[in-house]
């Protein structure tokens, strides 16, 4: 469960909602973060998130400190993560349960391209192909100590107990990038992360499965599986995307709620192909409640391959 240090959320039968999510035990606690954003005034905005770590009590062979995010993400773009869409960071990582003062994330690498199209880059930032810096973007203690992220109602720390919990930060673009240097050339990135919904959490899951006589098309250069599909599950502004793996299955950290149980339909290659896929869910809403994983499997019903126009 995760709550607050001047106010506690709601208690929802700890023990039971810990046997659901796995029992981690009564003195560890499961954390998942998802990032958003609201729109900010950039053509682009990308991170590369290398760390994300709890710190709590220094009492622990740790000194307190316990990563929840260890492999760096790759780049993040968070100009997509508006209008209520999230990128998960951390699914279900175990922590011990107790109080914790800081969350932070470890920000090595950044660039933005302003509207005018000038390219600002942290310094020996890996840029994707067809990006060069023109400028400078300092991101102070980024690498170092990180960016504390703000929690809600200006607590100043939260305590995880032995259940789960999911955590939305949002990343606001306008205020973490808002700033230039005098006539320097160079842009200063404060970060404003602020944790703006918090609460037990719970999944959706699934299979995916071709229907009888359907097969995917080549597409990209290379033969298609069933991982190039995305589900996607929606509750308000709030859209959920899913990655299925190599097993053909699914999940989604999701907060309780009733989702609407819908996909991706077409997918672009780098290549400029695109993959256009028809697909059913076994169940067009679910209801995921506190700790407990609700069920909607795929059938894709469809699938076409359009070519990137030659010239």
């Amino acid at each position: 469960m995760f709550k607050n240090a001047k106010g506690i959320l709601p208690l929802l039968a700890a023990l039971a909602l810990a046997a659901c999510d796995g029992g981690t035990g009564s003195d560890q606690a499961r954390l998942s973060i998802r990032l958003t954003d609201a729109p900010g005034d950039l053509a682009q905005a990308w991170v590369k998130i290398d760390r994300i770590y709890l710190q709590g009590s220094a009492a622990d062979s740790t000194g307190g400190r316990h990563d929840v995010l260890t492999a760096p993400t790759g780049w993040v773009d968070l100009l997509t993560l508006s209008g209520g869409r999230t990128a998960e960071l951390v699914n279900g990582a175990v922590v011990p349960a107790g109080r914790y003062s800081e969350l932070r994330f470890v920000v090595c690498q950044a660039y933005v391209v302003t509207k005018t199209g000038t390219v600002y880059a942290t310094k020996d930032a890996e840029l994707p192909a067809g990006a060069t810096a023109t400028g400078q973007l300092q991101v102070p203690s980024g690498c170092s100590s990180g960016i504390k992220v703000k929690f809600p109602g200006g607590d100043e720390a939260v305590v995880l107990e032995s259940e789960s919990a999911i955590m939305t930060v949002d990343f606001d673009v306008t205020q973490s990038f808002g700033h230039q240097a005098g006539n320097s050339g160079k842009w200063v990135m404060h970060p404003v992360l602020r944790a703006t919904g918090v609460g037990f959490a719970g999944g959706i899951g699934g299979a995916v499965s071709l229907a009888q006589g359907v097969t995917l098309p080549t597409c990209g250069g290379s033969a298609v599986t069933v991982q190039a599909f995305t589900p996607r599950a929606i509750a308000g502004a709030d859209s959920l995307n899913a990655t299925v793996g190599t097993d053909a299955r699914y999940r989604i950290t999701a907060a309780p709620g009733t989702y609407t149980m819908t996909y991706v339909p077409v997918v672009g290659d780098t290549n400029g192909d695109s993959l256009t896929v028809t697909a059913t869910p076994s169940a067009p809403t679910v209801t995921v409640a506190s700790g407990a994983t609700a069920t909607a499997d795929y059938t894709i019903t469809a699938a076409t391959c359009k070519a990137k126009p030659a010239g």
